[in-house]
């Protein structure tokens, strides 16, 4: 198996128990406090996001991607971004598909998965990246 496929598979995995602490948090959130807006999921659904990205970065850096802790505000602050840009687009898409009709779960879903696939391409290559890539040339 390559690094890239080992490292998709172990993204998902914690992927995985990072959503199952957003929803978790999402659905605590809706049944204490009973709400039937779409900008009250919206924001139910930001709040829980958050609360998974604690997690994440801890995973993902000592396992999935095995970083080293050198540079460790830098690539805090870089993965923080990616979590907000990442937020951002988690909850932009749940009130886009809302408002198209598409059921909550359906929504929550899909707005899961574009998320997916935006944070792992930066996760990777740019907050976990190990090493610059140089570009030697030969002079003559």
């Amino acid at each position: 198996m390559t690094e890239n496929v080992l490292q998709l598979c172990k993204f998902s995995i914690v992927g995985c128990i990072n959503t199952f602490i957003d929803w978790a948090v999402y659905f605590v959130i809706l049944r204490l406090f009973p709400g039937e807006s779409i900008l009250f999921y919206s924001v139910a659904k930001g709040f829980s996001y958050l609360c998974g990205v604690v997690n994440s970065f801890l995973l993902n850096r000592c396992w999935t991607f095995k970083t080293p802790t050198e540079n460790e505000g830098s690539r805090f602050l870089k993965f923080t971004l990616v979590n907000t840009l990442g937020l951002g687009i988690n909850s932009a898409s749940i009130y886009v598909l809302l408002n198209l009709n598409l059921p909550h779960l359906a929504a929550l879903f899909l707005a899961t998965s574009i998320t997916f696939a935006f944070n792992f391409t930066l996760s990777k290559l740019w907050v976990f990246r190990k090493g610059k890539v140089v570009v030697k040339t030969t002079g003559g």
